[in-house]
């Protein structure tokens, strides 16, 4: 497997993860809160769907994530909000992490010879990771 591959579906694999984040127990979070986590989630979503796509389109196979390696994080992540004393802003932190290593490997993929139409998505996505994250520094 080549570095770029490596790359992408590094890309992809945070992707997945903060889709699955996102997707999470919410009960105690207030409805805009809520509103801006489902919204992110299904940005991550769509966009894994379509980077997988373009990496077949490469004539290479996307790393398909486990499921339940991802059920755990999820887990983890509510379990942690729970016991917080200010739920949302326990998300919004890991969140946040989780948008910075997303956006990093961002940075990683695209110092690769790609081609035009993935790069051109990762640059689009890279200002949806900026948005997220200017949108949780606000809950924090």
């Amino acid at each position: 497997m080549d570095d770029r591959l490596v790359a992408l579906n590094e890309v992809l694999s945070h992707c997945r993860e903060l889709a699955e984040l996102y997707r999470g127990d919410r009960m105690g979070v207030d409805s805009d809160t809520q509103a801006l986590f489902e919204r992110s989630g299904e940005a991550h979503d769509r966009f894994a769907d379509h980077l997988s796509g373009q990496i077949r389109a490469m004539g290479e196979l996307p790393a398909e994530e486990d499921p339940e390696r991802l059920g755990v994080e999820r887990l983890a992540t509510d379990l942690k909000s729970f016991f917080s004393g200010q739920r949302d802003t326990s998300l919004a932190d890991t969140f946040d992490q989780t948008e910075a290593k997303l956006d990093q490997a961002i940075t990683t993929a695209l110092g690769h010879d790609l081609p035009d139409a993935i790069r051109q998505a990762l640059q689009q996505h890279r200002s949806v990771v900026t948005q997220h994250r200017q949108a949780l520094s606000g809950l924090a």
